[in-house]
């Protein structure tokens, strides 16, 4: 028996998603082939979007207003459409079909930029981001799609990004301070994709958390540097952070029981360990280990701060782990 063959008997409806995945599970049964055309695929997407946009820039000053929109939106149409007949209508080229809603959902960012830049819409760059991500967040669910589920993890951090970097947000921090909410977000990931193994989309579980750890170990990272926290460190709002700890803190303690490959020991001190990474980074976010007041003890790697002492320790007995 293959995957492919497992995909079939469960598209049929002969059996549930959650004996799906035991069988899965039972006989280790892997996605096999396909992954090298599936890249090439959404390359492929990529540079015909890219290409198009080319095009349409080279003739830009020459094309009518209307033009440009109703383009526009009939590229993003087609890409859907065409995505649809290929993968649920024929059903035979179901990575080109996936191709072309990936293409799609590009598209329609394209789109809100260029309705911005043809009416000279003086929005913030971050609403335009939370628009698209809003228009996509159906997409995966919809479309039983890793891949728009990955540009869904993807448009979500990128409007997080610019969200912070805007004096104006709600949710505004110093440039410092910004990679402790990149590392916690990265365990929200995590932890979303531990609650999604128990769901009927468990193949997205797989994704967010893969994303959520690399994510968390490329901005955890920085805590390991002796200078990069300095005294004066408060810049931005203090909820933020508190409220994304408390979010993943409580994902972990919902999902961690649906790592049905380790023991419940093992899964305790798992959870003991994530929650303690949050707890290090609250201790760092609240500058609870600087040494900043004049005269207060100083010398060598100590003069800041020690907190790059325990991010090292905890870093290595994170990976350990």
């Amino acid at each position: 028996m293959k995957f492919a063959d497992v995909e079939k008997i469960h598209a049929a409806g002969l059996i549930t998603g959650e004996q799906r995945q035991k069988i899965i599970g039972h006989f280790g049964l892997k996605e096999e082939g396909g992954r090298f055309l599936a890249i090439l695929s959404f390359v492929g997407a990529v540079l015909v979007a890219a290409g198009i946009a080319l095009l349409v820039a080279a003739h830009w000053n020459e094309i009518p207003r209307g033009v440009k929109i109703a383009a526009g939106i009939l590229l993003m149409l087609g890409a859907h459409a065409g995505g649809w007949w290929l993968r649920e209508i024929r059903g035979i080229y179901r990575k080109t079909g996936e191709a072309l809603h990936l293409a799609g959902a590009c598209l329609f960012l394209a789109n809100l930029a260029l309705i911005g830049q043809i009416y000279n819409l003086a929005a913030r760059a971050p609403d335009a981001f939370l628009i698209w991500w809003l228009g996509i967040a159906a997409l995966p669910w919809l479309l039983r799609s890793k891949a728009q589920f990955v540009l869904l993890l993807i448009a979500f951090g990128v409007w997080f990004g610019f969200e912070v970097n805007e004096r104006d947000s709600w949710i505004y921090c110093g440039l410092e301070r910004q990679i402790l909410l990149y590392a916690v977000l990265g365990l929200v990931y995590l932890g979303a994709g531990y609650c999604l193994r128990a769901t009927t989309f468990f193949e997205f579980a797989g994704v967010a958390e893969k994303s959520g750890l690399v994510l968390f170990l490329i901005f955890i990272f920085p805590l390991t540097w002796r200078d990069f926290f300095g005294a004066e460190n408060n810049e931005g709002q203090n909820w933020i952070f508190p409220a994304l700890g408390a979010a993943s803190i409580l994902l972990f303690a919902i999902g961690t029981k649906n790592l049905r490959a380790l023991t419940t020991q093992w899964r305790w001190t798992w959870f003991a360990t994530l929650s303690g990474m949050v707890a290090l980074m609250a201790c760092v976010w609240f500058g609870w280990w600087q040494v900043s007041t004049p005269g207060g003890w100083r010398y060598g790697y100590w003069e800041y701060s020690w907190s790059y002492l325990a991010a090292t320790l905890a870093l290595f007995v994170f990976c350990l782990l």
